[in-house]
């Protein structure tokens, strides 16, 4: 017997809509290894990722691809996905978000640097022929209910039509099995965060093939 299908709707993500989806986004990511590590004041890690999803969502509405999941009228869920060729931020695209980077700047102060290697470390990471995945998430309290697989299958859409990869990072280990239920896999060892590579956190880096 078949599951009943997701009250949801999926929907492209309007400008209207970045700071909502920002705020669901940093929710759901705000206990990542990773972000946790970037951001080590838990009173603050949320402001800090709202910050800076509003620059990633800004900037994917407008050179890639950001869909929502919505229940009622609310943000359930969002994802943002580059198309080849679009990511990393050019210099042009980082001059128009000069105001948002400020807003950042002062919203994170001394974690500033830690965002910017770790954004360094991702750019250098991501193959110029795949689809980047740069977020997905979904809502704490509505997670494991299908919302970030049908986020997926909406993103799969766009990349298997254009007959690319798709790449992906984690920093959560238990998702590494979530996404390679989805079709990915490791593509190389796992990236250390930290400067004591034993301790972790590390970026586990996947790709999902072409699809014929």
């Amino acid at each position: 017997m078949s599951a009943a299908p997701l009250p949801d709707s999926v929907e492209p993500l309007r400008p209207e809509g970045i700071a909502e989806a920002a705020d669901v986004l940093a929710a759901a990511l705000a206990d990542d290894p990773g972000f946790v590590h970037l951001f080590p004041v838990r009173a603050r890690r949320e402001g800090e990722l709202r910050a800076l999803y509003r620059m990633t969502l800004a900037d994917g509405v407008r050179y890639g691809h950001a869909f929502v999941t919505r229940l009622d009228r609310v943000t359930t869920g969002a994802i943002a996905i580059y198309p080849p060729g679009t990511y990393p931020m050019t210099t042009a695209r980082w001059l128009r978000q000069s105001l948002r980077i400020a807003r950042i700047a002062a919203t994170t102060r001394e974690h500033s640097l830690g965002i910017i290697r770790f954004g360094d470390v991702t750019s250098a990471g991501v193959p110029q022929d795949a689809w980047y995945v740069e977020a997905l998430g979904v809502r704490p309290d509505l997670q494991r209910a299908g919302r970030g697989k049908l986020l997926m299958a909406t993103a799969f859409a766009l990349v298997d039509e254009a007959g690319g990869p798709s790449y992906l990072e984690t920093t959560k280990p238990d998702n590494v099995g979530y996404y390679t239920d989805l079709g990915y896999a490791s593509v190389r060892e796992r990236v250390p965060m930290s400067d004591h590579p034993d301790d972790g956190p590390w970026i586990f880096p996947m790709s999902r093939a072409v699809k014929a």
